[in-house]
């Protein structure tokens, strides 16, 4: 028999056995446990499937839904690796990345299945089987009775078991396995990590950490990550620089860009460069810096400025929309250009702020030849790395997550869970950890009780925002008797509103050509006049401001992304300006 089932359930009695609270089959993971076990019988290879694995814990890396254990629906092991198969039956479909079951959007599923197998994933690699380390872990979906095209930007179609994909692997679930793995290995290959197959000896410690049963475990309990980096004394990169490559994780505000200052203080007399992800945020820092009198031997620019330079044919603007994958391919050809006309001159260190946005944009490829020696420098060099996977743009249908994981093989990676930003009012945190998975919290009739220290204003249309604003933020800040300052301000607002294309070409920025209001720009981003000046919100990423304006539409999972960038910029008072 090539495939053994933990538990070893009575093929024919699967209907008694698979079932939901109520007693009727789950049909969904039913048919998927026949056909592994026909398909898989077949195989040549040795094959153990666990299904409906509880696992008494879950990994707070890719925890997406804050659980506290895990139950995964089939686990595979092969020499390959293991995959994680969630599976969903029924009839599926996604409408503002939401998953529903249902054709026509019926019920919501309460969790996006792929991230749910992503996090059961990191659990496994984590936290169970964590002295594994050159086993290949890798995750997939199946939705078997979607017989119907299914097409969403919140999935890949390599990772997706659908009965209407099933023809392309010839109907065989052990062939779309196979190809699961070679797909994944794949990517990580594009990142320098290559995967052997399973030893012997390798599977049998996993089976027996597996099966037959995961006892619980004592865990021990990490020491509070901010008291051992010490960041309330920036003495912290003393103890690190045994690796002088670190890489920083930790949300809006957790003192991330302090860190920065720190690491580049450190560097003397070296030749540097920051990387950022915006403009505005380029041109804060090189304020920064130059008051610290750091600016004459570190560049600072953006990495699409950047890789810009580098190839002066191709227009700015067209630079920052190509995809991922073609940014990749131009970062690739960008570096083979350089070594072959011997201009590659690697720096003594790097920074890179909002990394996130930049993984998969060939990052590692960056890092690797333009830091270190020898084209060597995720071994050898000296570099920062700041990143954010919760403010990652769009990161639904992008494996920022997958390279993060990949980069902290050559890293000191640590995780920073505390926010020193808006410690003078809590609840603009309480909000920010709420709003990526709740945003319609902001239309709760209970906002105000739970919110006490926010502000929530509606309007009808632009014309009543810029009343609004005009009377409520810029008069105080024109008295001179306020205590509410210009450079202390920021009214942040949606792209949606500045874009010219919202209600019949009503533009928020032609409403703002006022007296002392000002767009955010390079050129005072960095000034104290008592000005009020506004911004988009991503334009601002990166950035902090005592008292944030935001200007959004209704909050739905459209925006969300937006508001919360907003949300986090804010260091003591949040006014939130609804346009329903």
């Amino acid at each position: 028999m090539s495939v053994r089932f933990h538990p070893n359930n009575p093929i024919d009695a699967l209907e008694t056995i698979i079932v939901k609270e109520d007693g009727s089959p789950l049909h969904g993971e039913i048919d998927i446990y026949r056909q592994l076990w026909t398909d898989l019988n077949k195989s040549s290879l040795e094959w153990d499937v666990w299904h409906d694995l509880k696992l008494p814990e879950h990994s707070d890396n890719f925890n997406y839904y804050k659980k506290t254990s895990s139950q995964i629906d089939f686990l595979i092991l092969c020499k390959y690796g293991l995959l994680v198969l969630e599976v969903k039956g029924g009839s599926i479909s996604t409408k503002d990345n939401t998953f529903f079951y249902g054709k026509n959007f019926e019920t919501p599923i309460k969790q996006n299945p792929f991230k749910q197998a992503e996090g059961y994933k990191y659990t496994l690699k984590d936290n169970i089987l964590n002295n594994l380390k050159g086993c290949f872990f890798c995750e997939a979906t199946a939705f078997p009775h979607v017989d119907y095209p299914f097409d969403s930007k919140l999935i890949d179609k390599n990772l997706l078991w659908t009965s209407f994909l099933a023809k392309e692997y010839d109907g065989s679930i052990k062939k779309f396995i196979l190809n699961v793995f070679e797909y994944s290995k794949n990517k990580h290959k594009k990142h320098f990590r290559i995967y052997e197959d399973i030893t012997p000896k390798e599977y049998v410690s996993i089976k027996k950490i597996l099966s037959p049963i995961i006892g619980d475990r004592n865990q021990i309990n990490t020491i509070n990550t901010l008291e051992w980096l010490g960041i309330q004394n920036i003495e912290i990169l003393e103890g690190l620089y045994k690796n002088p490559r670190i890489m920083i994780e930790g949300p809006p505000g957790c003192g991330k860009t302090t860190i920065a200052k720190a690491f580049i203080d450190k560097q003397h007399n070296k030749n540097g460069i920051y990387l950022c992800w915006n403009n505005l945020l380029m041109h804060y820092t090189k304020s920064l810096l130059t008051e610290r009198q750091l600016s004459s031997n570190i560049e600072v620019t953006t990495y699409f400025r950047f890789f810009q330079k580098h190839n002066p044919s191709i227009d700015y603007k067209k630079l920052s929309l190509i995809s991922a994958d073609e940014f990749y391919d131009m970062v690739k050809d960008t570096i083979q250009k350089l070594e072959k006309n011997d201009n590659l001159k690697p720096y003594d260190f790097i920074v890179i702020d909002e990394a996130q946005d930049l993984l998969d944009r060939g990052l590692d490829l960056f890092i690797n030849k333009f830091t270190g020696f020898n084209g060597q420098g995720l071994l050898n060099g000296n570099s920062l790395v700041l990143f954010d996977i919760d403010q990652s743009y769009s990161s639904s249908e992008r494996n920022v997550s997958e390279i993060a994981d990949l980069l902290t093989e050559y890293y000191s990676h640590f995780k920073i869970n505390e926010v020193k930003r808006s410690s003078q009012n809590p609840d603009i945190r309480k909000l920010s950890s709420e709003i990526l998975e709740h945003p319609e919290i902001l239309k709760d009739e209970k906002f105000a009780e739970w919110f006490q220290n926010i502000e929530i204003k509606r309007h009808k249309s632009l014309q009543d925002v810029k009343s609004h604003i005009v009377k409520s933020v810029l008069t105080p800040i024109r008295d001179a008797n306020s205590s509410l300052k210009g450079q202390d301000c920021i009214i942040l607002i949606e792209s949606t509103f500045l874009r010219g294309d919202y209600k019949g070409k009503e533009d928020l920025r032609e409403l703002l050509i006022i007296k002392d209001v000002e767009e955010l720009t390079e050129n005072n981003v960095g000034d104290t006049a008592n000005k009020l000046r506004y911004s988009s919100i991503l334009k601002f990423k990166g950035l902090e401001k005592k008292n944030v304006f935001l200007v959004i539409s209704n909050p739905s999972e459209l925006n969300k992304y937006e508001v919360f960038i907003g949300i986090t910029r804010t260091i003591l008072n949040l006014e939130i300006n609804i346009l329903n």
